[in-house]
């Protein structure tokens, strides 16, 4: 028979969540501080690249573009594509690579973390950098004269846009063999399809290889969606539909394909 230790009090067990919500959630948590954190420390990095490339970019444009209302708010509005898809889903898939190959990754996973938690709490610590890019974007666009009134399809057109983006970040950057490989895979991803899809024009004026990218683009459909919502206008739901679907397709390649085995 096993002796019992009088010394030692008999404590309450706390019981540790190992699964079911409180755990997804603590763990999406533990990975949003994981990457949180670190970035806290040089928080002005942060802001200077969330305003360092598209705010320059729109004024750029803004001063050749023709003074029209219109025009301009389209202007804003790929560049509020290009701002928030290129800097969510670099940081998320940077994250991922830099994780992958420096062993934190193997640590997640033995945990253990599910894919669905690591890529939300990525997502949550990414959006932070997307949001203040929207805000200065915003802002000085007032301070330039672009004739806005927001209307409700702008922030579900973010977003959806960063989960479809984000997605196939994830779904690319897994075939990457190395981190150099995947750091550049990142980059050049988000800037290429920004580059190639209509999001500072409409359809009618893209060229013909950018019309047949426009019609499978996520951003061409956020651009629409939100040219349409910066000028109040709430008929989006046709943008907003195909950029769910497009999300979902994207979310789901992007969590299959995320290597999540210990190796």
């Amino acid at each position: 028979m096993t002796e019992r230790n009088a010394s030692v009090p008999d404590l309450p067990v706390q019981p540790y969540p190992t699964g079911g919500f409180r755990k997804f959630i603590a763990d999406t948590l533990s990975v949003f501080e994981l990457n949180f954190l670190p970035s806290l420390k040089h928080w002005y990095v942060t802001v200077l690249l969330a305003a360092g490339f598209p705010l320059p970019w729109f004024y750029v444009t803004r001063a050749i573009a023709p003074d029209d209302p219109q025009v301009l708010r389209r202007l804003l509005a790929g560049t509020l594509v290009f701002g928030v898809a290129f800097s969510i889903g670099m940081l998320v898939g940077q994250n991922f690579v830099g994780q992958r190959f420096t062993g934190t990754l193997r640590l997640l996973i033995t945990m253990p973390v599910s894919k669905a938690a690591y890529l939300l709490g990525s997502l949550a610590h990414a959006s932070i950098s997307g949001a203040i890019t929207v805000v200065i974007l915003l802002g000085f666009a007032l301070v330039a004269g672009v004739d806005i009134k927001l209307g409700w399809g702008l922030a579900p057109s973010l977003i959806l846009t960063v989960l479809a983006v984000s997605g196939l970040t994830l779904f690319f950057v897994s075939f990457a063999p190395s981190l150099q490989v995947g750091n550049l895979t990142t980059g050049l991803l988000s800037l290429v399809l920004a580059a190639l899809s209509p999001v500072y024009f409409t359809m009618d004026q893209a060229p013909l290889l950018m019309k047949l990218i426009g019609y499978i683009s996520p951003l061409r459909y956020a651009a629409d969606a939100i040219e349409k919502s910066l000028s109040g206008s709430a008929d989006v739901l046709a943008e907003i539909a195909i950029l769910s679907v497009i999300a979902l397709v994207s979310m789901s390649l992007g969590l299959w394909r995320m290597p999540w085995r210990e190796k």
